[in-house]
């Protein structure tokens, strides 16, 4: 079984097929992630919370998979920040993408 590239959806605002690249997904969460969760949250210029790498997307069946791996800042609460991070992530990707499944996986590897 070969990887998938792209999410289709299909009859897009009656026009036709759409297809949803891996990078669009990848691009999302790098922006909430980066700018939404650290906007006006800064302790000392300290992020809350950074991506410890890129996102991981693989798209399977039609359903994009999101593995997100963090650094959360020391004195945070570490489950309230991760389950914000992964409903602004949902949020943004529900805005963004239209009617596409997706599952999301926050895993923090530091606390700095």
């Amino acid at each position: 079984m070969g990887r998938e590239k792209y999410v289709y959806i299909n009859n897009y605002n009656k026009l036709g097929t759409i297809a949803l690249s891996k990078e669009i997904f990848e691009t999302i969460v790098h922006i909430v992630t980066d700018n939404v969760m650290n906007h006006q949250t800064k302790k000392n210029d300290k992020k809350r919370i950074s991506l410890n790498s890129p996102s991981k997307v693989s798209i399977r069946n039609g359903q994009v998979i999101i593995e997100v791996n963090v650094n959360v800042a020391k004195g945070e609460n570490v489950s309230e920040l991760c389950s914000l991070l992964q409903q602004e992530i949902a949020t943004t990707l529900t805005a963004q993408t239209d009617l596409v499944p997706f599952k999301i996986n926050i895993k923090v590897d530091n606390v700095k």
